[in-house]
């Protein structure tokens, strides 16, 4: 993985759901840094709507999916 790589979360985790990110949901890799094995993901919605939340998250919780 890799800085603005598109992700999908795939794993539901209660510490992520406290932030509003559950399941399936997608988003970007918006720092070039793992840091512990984790990336900062910002989960974002369709069209012009603000992010859901911008939290690290452990790389083996999520996949690179093509777009």
């Amino acid at each position: 993985m890799k800085e603005y790589d598109r992700v999908r979360l795939i794993v539901e985790k209660e510490k992520y759901a406290e932030d509003g990110v559950h399941k399936g949901m997608y988003g970007w890799i918006c720092d070039p840094r793992n840091i512990d094995g984790q990336w900062l993901v910002s989960f974002d919605q369709p069209g012009d709507l603000p992010e859901i939340a911008c939290i690290p998250v452990k790389e083996v919780d999520l996949e690179v999916v093509e777009e």
